[in-house]
């Protein structure tokens, strides 16, 4: 299914009513989506009720976009416009997160070739960020006068989001507030990050190495600065004018009478005066 992207947001048009089969999406991803979900609305009757709903055709079109979920939803004569909403990563969580994923070389080469990888998630984990639905994370809002808390046009807006995960999973990347696009190139970022920091502990190791002194001992107290900071102090200070030149010494003066006590020819002088 094609997306029309605008401003950070997708649109899909309607799932066509289904008869029968399952709600539930079926890849990795559209089934932790929906496992995380149902862990925070575990209350089987509105699921129920969603799942029977999601097959009818009657939501959409649906538009993702960071933060939210939303769909215009047709029940009999009523429209009702529902949102699911979700907390967006900030800029700090993303740096983590990335910088975590270039730890894993796997996980890098996937992402940069387009793909989602199924191991993302341990690098979730190890960043402590949220990507998958929690409590408190996930809320649904709809202006329809159900009784139940989501209401089942929430719940069947939910199953459907796992179908579009289905064919798209870098959605749920686009819902915590970044794009495709946006993802791979602050990925980039990281392992260029991660390659220059690289080259800086290489050469710190040369230089205990050559040296015998390690980090610690290199701190600018007189026994050198860790990770070279001497060195580095040393080219970010101003460049010091050299001294003036001393003055050129003078000429020899001609002598007036020659050593022998003959007086000399007078072109001879002359010819020494100018090549003085």
């Amino acid at each position: 299914m094609s997306g029309a992207q605008e401003s950070g947001a997708r649109g899909f048009p309607a799932f066509a009513a289904r008869r029968g089969g399952r709600a539930r999406g079926q890849s990795f991803w559209a089934r932790a989506w929906v496992a995380a979900a149902e862990d925070v609305w575990p209350e089987e009757e509105p699921l129920k009720k969603g799942r029977s709903f999601a097959r009818t055709g009657r939501i959409g079109p649906i538009t993702v976009s960071p933060g939210r979920v939303a769909a215009e939803v047709y029940g009999g004569e009523e429209t009702c416009t529902t949102v699911l909403t979700l907390q967006e990563l900030d800029a700090d969580e993303w740096d983590l997160l990335w910088e975590k994923t270039a730890d894993r070389p796997a996980e890098t080469e996937a992402l940069l070739a387009g793909e989602l990888p199924e191991d993302l998630l341990e690098a979730v984990e190890d960043a402590r960020v949220r990507m998958l639905p929690g409590y408190g994370d996930l809320d649904a809002h709809c202006d329809c006068d159900a009784f139940d808390h989501p209401c089942p046009h929430a719940t069947a807006l939910s199953y459907q989001l796992s179908w579009l995960l289905d064919e798209d999973p870098w959605l749920l990347l686009l819902i915590r507030g970044r794009a495709p696009e946006e993802a791979v190139e602050e990925l980039k970022s990281a392992l260029l990050l991660r390659a220059l920091t690289g080259d800086d502990e290489e050469d710190e190791e040369d230089w205990e190495e050559e040296t015998g002194e390690t980090g610690e001992g290199r701190d600018g107290t007189g026994e050198g600065a860790g990770s070279f900071e001497l060195q580095r102090e040393a080219y970010a200070r101003p460049a010091v004018p050299l001294p003036a030149l001393p003055p050129l010494p003078e000429p020899p003066a001609a002598p007036d009478e020659p050593l022998t006590g003959i007086e000399a020819d007078p072109l001879d002088r002359l010819a020494a005066d100018a090549a003085v």
